[in-house]
């Protein structure tokens, strides 16, 4: 555009210049044309500048996601989180009476009915405040995660360890609303995602996850 106007300028002071009664007002026009051309060229240097800037920029935000995603993941199956998702599979899989290949506790909670919280035990409690932290992260407010990089890395474990839960994290944020305010935002856009989460037997998922989980017991202690 800045081209194009630069363009227009110069060629209407080369007609003006050529009718000798307005030899002025043509070196005006020249001298406005050259005004133009400069002008044009700082804008198509601030374009191509921005250009470049918003690549790096997005390139940036994109390790920087890829990054914050691969800390929460080495957190996810650290050995203290593998333990507590061991301890929140076995605790749904008693309520759910599924017979699981083995029945140890080495979460490092105490899952007995005296610590429950809404008929939720410590485990399920650390897992749904991590998921409640990505989605915090995920949300528009921060934007420091692209959603589909957490669908990709963490879809199944949101979906199923919140829909075993649902009725009870709407009952908490019944009581306390500002608890857990990003979960089921999160829950519901990779539920509702193009690619969304392949539907699996919450029994399956539960009996995969006691194995999953196992990796995080120490030699000695695997049954």
């Amino acid at each position: 555009m800045g081209a194009l106007l630069t363009g227009g300028i110069i060629f209407l002071g080369i007609l003006l210049y050529q009718e000798g009664e307005f030899v002025g007002d043509g070196a005006i026009a020249l001298a406005t044309g050259g005004l133009a051309l400069f002008t044009s060229f700082l804008w198509l240097s601030a374009a191509i500048t921005a250009r470049f800037a918003r690549s790096e920029i997005s390139t940036s935000t994109a390790v920087n996601s890829a990054n914050l995603t691969l800390q929460l993941d080495n957190r996810f199956n650290s050995d203290r989180g593998l333990r507590i998702r061991h301890g929140a599979v076995t605790f749904l899989a008693k309520e759910k009476e599924l017979n699981l290949p083995c029945h140890c506790n080495i979460s490092p909670y105490s899952t007995d009915d005296d610590n429950l919280w809404h008929n939720l035990p410590p485990d399920l409690i650390d897992i749904l405040n991590l998921f409640d932290w990505i989605g915090y992260l995920t949300s528009d407010e921060c934007r420091a995660i692209d959603r589909e990089v957490v669908r990709r890395k963490f879809g199944p474990w949101i979906v199923n360890y919140y829909e075993m839960c649902e009725k009870r994290v709407k009952k908490v944020k019944k009581d306390q609303r500002t608890r857990w305010g990003f979960l089921e935002d999160l829950y519901n856009d990779v539920k509702e995602t193009k690619h969304p989460v392949e539907e699996i037997n919450l029994n399956d998922f539960l009996k995969r996850e006691h194995v999953r989980s196992h990796r995080g017991l120490s030699g000695s202690q695997i049954p």
